[in-house]
């Protein structure tokens, strides 16, 4: 038997792979799927479930690969029932087929990543026998904020999270809250993000630094697409050729002669001649619409949006910053009395925030005596 896509269930594949790594949750793309009223392959009245999804994600034929000899079945001697057991890889065999490919190697391999991302943030029971899995926060593979589960308390290790919805809401120390920790210190959350966000713009997402990849993008998508013409014209003479077989063939027919053999013929030049037509298809779309750099004025305009887009898709952003900045620590700064001019001045407690990229004073006012100590610090 020979197998080929089907475009119409290939098409709900993409489809739940683009949400997946876009940060929406399993069953947030199930939902979808069943509102949308996308079909099951086996139209069932329930529509999608999780778990459907699940194996979706999870399957490696999707991406080409093809593996038998995954399990083997294995008699216990004492019991004397059978159980399936994983082989090992040496005795797997692996094959890959580019002509059964629905999603490319790079989001596979991205999928792969965030399911190790999401391991323990599944609702699990103690009892059970997965204490091997350390279960973990379901806010660090959803965040519902920018930073949500990516803040750390530096004086005993814990989670800063949101401990009241107050004026936007503020951040504080979840054990402080539990009475285990001497760190007491509240932000406003809105004051984290706009500094943290305000120093990527300032060190990294400048719109030098964006319109330099813009246009470096634009000419490896030019120098691409110089080879697109050459492979277009090989496409339409396979084309051509497949055609002429069809032709050949309904001419035997005609002829009288008609056998399993020629019937199976057609259907699979007809397989090749529609894959050819989808990729002419999509070679001359790449032609017509090919990248261009947006101008720079139009990155400033972007960068001046940039906490109003990142906040459009909160859980896509959160993710993104989590990977750029990793985990954020949190030190909480006593507050100092200074003499200035033979003034005692009293200076209000505030946070350090410690990332991969920088050490950032989290101040109620951008300048004062607090900066001279950060300065001195």
């Amino acid at each position: 038997m020979m197998l080929k896509i089907n475009e119409e269930e290939a098409g709900i594949i993409r489809r739940i792979y683009k949400e997946f790594l876009a940060g929406q949750s399993v069953h947030a793309i199930v939902q979808g799927l069943n509102v949308d009223k996308m079909p099951t392959r086996k139209n069932k009245p329930g529509g999608w479930a999780t778990s459907t999804v699940c194996r979706i994600l999870k399957n490696e034929k999707y991406a080409g690969h093809w593996i038998w000899r995954k399990t083997k079945n294995v008699r216990d001697p004492i019991t004397g029932k059978s159980k399936k057991v994983d082989r090992s890889e040496k005795e797997q065999m692996v094959s890959f087929k580019e002509e059964l490919c629905i999603i490319d190697q790079d989001t596979w391999e991205k999928a792969k990543k965030r399911w190790v991302e999401l391991e323990g943030a599944w609702p699990m029971n103690k009892r059970s026998a997965r204490t091997s899995t350390k279960a973990v926060s379901y806010v660090h593979s959803n965040p519902v904020h920018l930073f949500a589960g990516q803040l750390q308390c530096k004086t005993c290790g814990g989670a800063i999270v949101q401990v009241c919805g107050k004026g936007g809401g503020y951040y504080g120390c979840y054990n402080a809250k539990r009475k285990t920790c001497t760190n007491k210190l509240t932000i406003r959350r809105s004051k984290v993000e706009d500094i943290l966000l305000s120093t990527l713009k300032e060190r990294f997402l400048t719109a030098e630094n964006l319109k330099y990849v813009y246009d470096n993008v634009e000419k490896a998508v030019a120098k691409t697409l110089n080879e697109v013409p050459e492979e277009l014209k090989q496409k339409r003479a396979q084309h051509e050729k497949v055609q002429a077989e069809l032709q050949n063939l309904l001419g035997f027919i005609k002829a009288g002669n008609f056998s399993k053999l020629v019937s199976e013929a057609i259907v699979d030049a007809e397989g090749r001649s529609d894959k050819l037509q989808i990729e002419m298809k999509a070679m001359e779309f790449q032609t017509r619409n090919a990248f261009k750099a947006p101008p720079k004025e139009w990155i400033e305009h972007r960068l001046d949006k940039l906490k109003e887009t990142l906040g459009m898709n909160t859980k896509a952003s959160g993710l993104a910053l989590k990977d750029l900045l990793g985990t954020i620590e949190m030190e909480a700064v006593p507050g100092e009395c200074v003499v200035e001019n033979g003034n005692l001045i009293q200076n209000k407690p505030y946070y350090l925030a410690h990332s991969t990229i920088d050490t950032l004073a989290l101040l109620d006012e951008p300048k004062g005596t607090n900066w001279s100590l950060l300065r001195k610090r």
